[in-house]
């Protein structure tokens, strides 16, 4: 099929790649473009015809923004679809009757990987399991050699001294925790997740990184002021900022949308205010992972795609994933879109991810 952009429009055509159709979730070409600075993706769907959409409101800052490509070296593994919050932005939407992939099956899908696969364990809310430091202690046991496994979690459940006691010792496992703005989720939970933080610390077991999600942009600063808190207590050294998605759950959808570039430059202003460094790492991190280390500490500043953005010449992940039922593994990302429309919307997929990409 033959793609086009309409001519009246056309600035500067960058590449010819492969997107998706917003409607029908169709694998289709596309083009990515350059127009009044900014940057552009054209596509046209055989059932839905032409369309266009703003990747990037500023084209200078995507076209300097350089990264090593790299294939992804982790799995990530959803193992349950249940949650014990409801926050304003995630790509699932929870369903707390739902039943768990047994640990059988989690496993032999994990004896498939090669043994220095690097592992993510997600949910919905992963900690939901009580089951969870055994599906870890038989991952580990694959292997003669410890492998990396993190579990993505929103740190409530690390609250109960006796859960998280079950993890201490386990080697190779660490903990990446959605902490977010204390207005993000509220007061009540962000002390349940103070609790949670507390026990790690005390028991010895390894938070690799916060994750904040802004619910706007006011929050930013609060954000990384509180990263650096982290770092002189000693806890980590990683953190992400990330804007929400259009995947899932979305707030307000009449608030306007914000783009990586001024997530970026919001806090480079932050930082020049109060003096802090400055030092971008123009080597590792992808299309939607820019890295900046400020004072020191690993920031990476996050804005996913959607269906509407997304570029599979592009890299925009560190993991592979398996998530939706029927289809093949894909980027990480590329399989969170598919799920939005398979299990939260409960409509159709109509083809597969060309093999080039897979």
């Amino acid at each position: 099929m033959s793609v086009y952009i309409k001519s009246e429009y056309l600035m500067n055509k960058l590449k010819d790649t492969l997107s998706m159709c917003e409607h029908c979730y169709r694998h289709v070409p596309a083009v990515r473009f350059e127009r009044d600075n900014q940057i552009w993706l054209s596509k046209t769907c055989p059932e839905h015809g032409y369309h266009e959409c703003l990747v990037e409101i500023d084209a200078e800052f995507y076209l300097n923004f350089k990264y090593e490509r790299r294939l992804p070296n982790t799995f990530w593994f959803e193992i349950t679809n249940r949650c014990n919050l409801d926050c304003p932005h995630c790509y699932q939407m929870p369903d707390n009757l739902s039943i768990d992939p047994t640990i059988v099956s989690i496993i032999n899908q994990t004896k498939e990987l090669p043994d220095n696969t690097a592992i993510a364990l997600v949910g919905a809310e992963p900690t939901t399991r009580k089951d969870l430091a055994d599906i870890v202690k038989q991952m580990q046991s694959l292997t003669e050699n410890t492998r990396w496994i993190m579990v993505v979690t929103n740190g409530i459940n690390l609250g109960k001294r006796s859960y998280a006691e079950k993890f201490v010792g386990i080697e190779g496992l660490t903990w990446t925790i959605g902490l977010n703005h204390p207005d993000y989720n509220g007061g009540v939970i962000r002390k349940k997740q103070q609790v949670g933080i507390d026990n790690c610390i005390e028991l010895g077991l390894t938070i690799k990184n916060f994750t904040y999600t802004l619910g706007n942009m006011n929050q930013l600063d609060d954000v990384l002021e509180e990263i650096q808190e982290w770092h002189r207590k000693g806890v980590c050294s990683d953190a992400r900022i990330q804007l929400g998605v259009e995947i899932g759950r979305t707030p307000d959808e009449d608030e306007p949308e914000l783009y990586l570039s001024e997530l970026v430059k919001s806090a480079e202003i932050v930082c020049n205010e109060k003096g802090w460094s400055w030092e971008v790492d123009k080597k590792n991190g992808n299309r939607t992972h820019y890295l900046v280390r400020i004072n020191g500490i690993t920031h990476r500043f996050i804005k996913w795609v959607d269906v509407k953005t997304i570029d599979f010449e592009e890299i925009y992940s560190e993991s592979w994933a398996t998530i939706v039922p029927g289809k093949p593994k894909s980027p990480l990302l590329h399989q969170v879109i598919l799920r939005d429309r398979a299990v939260n919307e409960r409509k159709p997929l109509f083809d597969t991810l060309p093999e080039k990409y897979r």
